[in-house]
């Protein structure tokens, strides 16, 4: 099981909050970009963590590919894709770099869905929510079989009921 997270804007309570949680859980921790936090802030360490379009250190990177039980793992904030625009973009570029799993952030919104086999998975935002849910949300993602699992939670680590899935 890893967990992802995304546009924290300067709150490094949450981060430090998630982290702490599940550092003896999970595989890995994912955050999506758009903390506003300098790269070599120490809360970073075990943590993989890429550039948003509101972080100006050159510290993080764009996009990394990390490979996480079994799965290899394409994480960007999607603004360099155009994701608040649609997938399509970002789908060309996945499938380019051959990942089962493209994580994003920037939309501030939960995305879980497949597009020839990849599955594309926006953890919401642990800040500032935006649409439909305006719960402050991260995503664990666990293989179950072929299948992938999905379950958003609020930040009391609780399940959101309406946005579980498998995939």
């Amino acid at each position: 099981m890893f967990v992802v997270m995304s546009d924290s804007h300067t709150d490094r309570r949450v981060i430090e909050s998630i982290k702490e949680y599940y550092q003896d859980k999970a595989t890995a921790i994912f955050h999506c970009g758009d903390s506003e936090l300098p790269s070599s802030d120490p809360i970073w360490e075990g943590i993989t963590v890429v550039a948003g379009n509101c972080d100006d250190d050159e510290g993080y990177h764009d996009f990394l590919i990390k490979e996480v039980e079994q799965q290899r793992i394409l994480i960007s904030h999607g603004h360099l894709f155009y994701v608040g625009l649609g997938l399509e973009r970002y789908s060309y570029f996945a499938e380019e770099k051959n990942v089962d799993i493209a994580l994003f952030g920037h939309i501030h919104q939960p995305v879980a869905q497949r597009i020839n086999q990849i599955l594309y998975l926006n953890p919401g935002s642990v800040a500032q929510p935006r649409g439909a849910h305006q719960t402050k949300m991260y995503a664990l993602v666990e293989k179950k079989g072929k299948k992938i699992e999905v379950s958003y939670r609020n930040l009391n680590h609780e399940p959101i009921p309406d946005l579980q899935f498998l995939l």
